[in-house]
């Protein structure tokens, strides 16, 4: 009988310090020269993935909406 494999993803990847102060700076300078808020946005998704291009778009942009919006509030 075969052994069963699972496939486990991490849900976070490991995240330098360096990234995320290089995402927060992207999307701040962005919104504050007047910029959308959904192109800042996705610029520092862009900044985000080119330090992590494993990571799924749409967890990155998760990801990073937390990190410049905080966690969402109900």
């Amino acid at each position: 009988m075969k052994s069963m494999r699972w496939l486990t993803i991490d849900p976070y990847p490991t995240v330098t310090l360096d990234c995320r102060d290089a995402v927060q700076r992207c999307y701040a300078g962005l919104c504050d020269c007047g910029q959308p808020e959904r192109y800042a946005l996705e610029a520092a998704v862009t900044v985000f993935r080119y330090h992590h291009p494993e990571t799924p778009p749409f967890q990155a942009e998760t990801i990073v909406s937390q990190w410049v919006a905080g966690p969402v509030r109900h």
